[in-house]
């Protein structure tokens, strides 16, 4: 393309702003004595006019994609990152394999919009995340990079999302498959589903085979974070994730207000990752929706159990609380102010007479919540309220 050739014949040297770019830190130097210092010094890669060149070709292509695929004529601006991050790491050579964070620096002040992580355990595998930054919704190419021996390896994965990357990668022992690699992205909408791509790589260590991608794997829930974390200290991570829950249909939650939240743990089987534990993470919020649900069962005996005074059973089915459900019954309005875990929450029954608003207690008794009291209804004839039989003016 003629704009790479213009940027070739003009960067002769290295451009101040690219030099800054590549500081990096060198191995240890010996001096005299024994004793060992980190020196940084500048670093400029044989390869910075190729970069740039490059670099160019890959913005005027994201410009130009059509769609938000990845693949097909689209992948070529994709590829060119992916060899530019390959590049520079070769030329940062693998003993200085974990100074990585350079690559993404660089690529930043190019204006490509990448991620790059590693698993400071193995620094030896690298995942560089590339993006379209003309078109956020576009689904991203994760570039795998490892070592094979002395050859720097490079293979690349589509992100139905790509954003906010967490990697693992683990040793199994086994031959046909010495190493597995996990990684966990977001879809770029807050609200949009979270991914899970888990890898195996084969015995020649040349190349990874994919066991579960984005389209066919667990469930792990949207609006939410997930993270590997080794539940069990085996040495092999699980996936657990926290997801917004689906909402009873009979409340209403203000915008704000505390959520049900959705936590599950995947564990490593046969076949990949497979669900093994999921519950509604315990809260206030969650404790008052289970109450609600167990009174229109009729199962008095558990809904007296979350209650600190079980005789206020009787109170909350005078009040309605037990009957029939529908849409919108309870609204969530507020909740403790400046408190992201409130332990009080105010709540109006629509399905009430008056439409009642109640601001709800909770306490916690043998580690988990419970109801400790409620605000009766405020009247418009009178704006006192009472708690346990007590005016509160």
């Amino acid at each position: 393309m003629p704009q790479p050739r213009v940027l070739h014949r003009i960067h002769r040297r290295p451009p101040a702003w690219l030099v800054g770019g590549f500081l990096v830190l060198v191995s240890c130097t010996r001096f005299a004595g024994g004793a060992f210092a980190d020196i940084p010094r500048p670093w400029v890669p044989p390869v910075a006019d190729s970069l740039i060149a490059w670099s160019a070709e890959a913005r005027a292509r994201f410009q130009t994609n059509k769609g938000d695929s990845a693949t097909g004529p689209n992948y070529r601006a994709y590829e060119l990152v992916g060899r530019m991050g390959r590049r520079i790491l070769r030329t940062l050579g693998k003993e200085n394999f974990p100074q990585v964070g350079v690559v993404e620096a660089v690529l930043d002040t190019l204006g490509l919009e990448t991620e790059l992580v590693t698993d400071p355990r193995l620094p030896d595998f690298t995942l560089l995340m590339v993006r379209n930054p003309y078109r956020r919704d576009a689904n991203a190419v994760g570039y795998l990079y490892w070592y094979a021996g002395d050859d720097l390896r490079l293979q690349g994965v589509v992100f139905r999302g790509g954003y906010a990357p967490h990697m693992r990668v683990w040793w199994t022992g086994k031959p046909e498959g010495p190493y597995e690699w996990g990684i966990l992205d977001q879809e770029r909408d807050p609200e949009g589903w979270l991914g899970l791509v888990f890898l195996r790589l084969m015995p020649n260590g040349y190349y990874w085979n994919v066991i579960q991608y984005e389209g066919d794997n667990p469930d792990l829930g949207r609006a939410g974070d997930a993270y590997w974390v080794d539940v069990n200290r085996d040495d092999v991570p699980e996936v657990v994730s926290w997801s917004k829950a689906l909402a009873d249909s009979s409340f209403q939650e203000c915008q704000g207000c505390p959520h049900l939240i959705t936590e599950k743990i995947f564990v490593r089987r046969a076949a990949g990752f497979e669900l093994h534990d999921s519950r509604l993470l315990p809260s206030p919020y969650s404790t008052f929706v289970l109450f609600i649900r167990l009174l229109r069962e009729g199962n008095r005996a558990a809904a007296s159990r979350l209650l600190q005074d079980p005789s206020k059973l009787d109170d909350a089915i005078a009040l309605g609380w037990g009957g029939a459900p529908g849409r919108g019954a309870w609204q969530l309005e507020y909740a403790e102010p400046d408190q992201a875990w409130p332990r009080w929450l105010a709540l109006r029954f629509n399905a009430g007479k008056g439409t009642p608003l109640y601001i709800v207690h909770f306490t916690m008794k043998d580690a988990r919540w419970i109801i400790q009291d409620w605000l009766v209804p405020i009247r418009k004839s009178d704006k006192s309220a009472t708690i346990g039989g007590t005016k509160d003016r």
